[in-house]
């Protein structure tokens, strides 16, 4: 796996009333494309806000995020947007599923914003859909509206909506949240379909120590540092031991 993903000395302040809050502080990073990155730790230790930042969603106050060495943030609002939208799906702990949309459609919407889709034909898209939706055993339900589904298969069909841009890297913020354990475990399976079946980088966010026994990388994040290379993950979790 080649180098895919870089920060350099990022750094996020955030001005809460007279409180000055350091949610990153100067990290430095690389992440292999093809890897599947596990980001744990405490909450307010920085997780999200890291991973929202190479997202593309939170700008940095320092630093920079080098994508297949493009620099994300010296690009402009519509460039952004357009590379966000092609490059990276995005499965946060909210399935954000539209209620008044049945599962296909629910799907299919991210490829409307797609530049690359726009002149793609409808029936092409909904077929591809069809298909991530039958990889994930949602072919039965593609006419079901939100309402209509168990949290579990809420959360396939927003993976399958991450999906659907074929985008090469994926971010998952608390994908399982939400769920129950039996649910969790098949959401974590899916997901390494996902990086390995699929061939996406995957990056997920989660309190939850299931993940590490299928992760290729643990990063854990303390107070706005990261964390690699630990003997024991689970202690400095728990015990907030990182060296």
């Amino acid at each position: 796996m080649s180098e895919f993903i870089r920060t350099n000395g990022l750094k996020k302040i955030y001005h809460v009333g007279d409180q000055r809050v350091e949610a990153l502080k100067g990290v430095d990073l690389e992440i292999a494309q093809g890897d599947f990155v596990v980001f744990m730790g405490h909450s307010g230790s920085g997780k999200t806000t890291l991973v929202s930042t190479i997202g593309g969603l939170t700008r940095p106050t320092e630093g920079t995020v080098l994508i297949e060495g493009k620099n994300i943030w010296k690009l402009n609002d519509s460039q952004l947007s357009n590379f966000r939208n092609r490059k990276i799906g995005f499965m946060f702990q909210s399935f954000s599923l539209l209620p008044t949309l049945n599962v296909l459609n629910n799907v299919v919407m991210p490829a409307i914003f797609n530049s690359n889709s726009r002149k793609k034909d409808t029936d092409a898209l909904k077929s591809k859909a069809i298909s991530l939706l039958t990889d994930l055993d949602m072919k039965s339900k593609v006419n079901s509206f939100p309402s209509e589904l168990s949290g579990g298969e809420q959360r396939r069909v927003a993976i399958a909506r991450a999906l659907i841009n074929d985008p090469e890297i994926i971010l998952a913020d608390e994908p399982t949240g939400e769920l129950d354990i039996r649910t969790e475990k098949e959401v974590i399976e899916i997901c390494c379909q996902i990086n390995n079946v699929y061939k996406k980088t995957l990056i997920v966010v989660s309190h939850s120590l299931t993940w590490l026994e299928k992760a290729k990388t643990t990063i854990v994040m303390k107070d706005g540092f990261i964390y690699k290379d630990l003997a024991d993950p689970v202690q400095a979790i728990m015990n907030g031991v990182c060296k």
